[in-house]
């Protein structure tokens, strides 16, 4: 699989070198990535090359000549659920993505769980956007360091959770608002839905609490992106657990 880009690159570096295959470093930028290619011990793995003759490799046609750096790696693999659960911690924040097939909206949510601490995301297995090399640019490496757990069944998935003292929350616009006195549980799974029609009926029916994020309301606009609403939701969980 092929990733491009300065912060997807060093992302993959630090976080998956086992990972890596193969590196091509643009030769005239040769000094912006010497250092990290040193500290990694991958001159082995490292091919200094004009962009424009690596556009005529076969699987380079496609990249951009602005960016510097491009790591051929090992496909994305998803982790258990026992691997993203494992935290025995008090807190423990889990995502979850049901039929979210926007690759922006579902790199940005991989970054924003990520900087906020959780300890996964969970993805059912139809129907979702696929982990690859455009989701390390949308989530600007973040896909790196963040577990992802692929759902064969999503409600059988989230009964295994509720068994493992998580509380789960589904996004909806007719919940319960998300305001100041509301407060999420320190082990929690704030699911999100589908860009268009939003989280199934017989996911939210699963669910222990339905919320929804305060906005205005102005004619045209209906509400928060998919990424924008975890991100409040996720706040929101920091701010509870402090």
């Amino acid at each position: 699989m092929l990733i491009s880009g300065q912060n997807s690159c060093i992302s993959c570096l630090i976080h998956s070198f086992s990972k890596v295959k193969e590196i091509y470093i643009d030769i005239d930028k040769k000094h912006l990535f010497s250092k990290l290619i040193d500290q990694y011990k991958a001159n082995n793995k490292t091919t200094y090359i004009k962009i424009n003759d690596l556009k005529k490799r076969k699987g380079f046609n496609d990249i951009k000549s602005h960016d510097a750096i491009h790591i051929i790696r090992e496909n994305y693999s998803p982790s258990s659920l026992g691997e993203i659960t494992k935290n025995n911690n008090e807190n423990s924040l889990i995502i979850i993505a049901d039929q979210l097939t926007d690759q922006n909206n579902i790199g940005n949510i991989i970054r924003t769980a990520l900087l906020m601490g959780a300890d996964g995301l969970i993805l059912p297995e139809h129907s979702s956007a696929q982990m690859t090399g455009t989701t390390s640019n949308t989530s600007s490496g973040a896909i790196e360091a963040l577990k992802f757990h692929i759902s064969k069944n999503l409600g059988r998935t989230l009964e295994q959770l509720k068994k493992e003292s998580y509380w789960i929350y589904s996004l909806d616009m007719g919940g319960e608002l998300l305001d100041t006195e509301f407060k999420i549980d320190k082990r929690a799974a704030i699911i999100v839905g589908n860009e268009g029609s939003g989280i199934r009926k017989n996911i939210i029916d699963k669910s222990d609490f339905i919320i929804s994020i305060p906005q205005l309301k102005i004619m045209g606009v209906d509400s928060y992106n998919a990424a924008n609403s975890i991100a409040i939701a996720a706040y929101h969980y920091r701010l509870n657990i402090k």
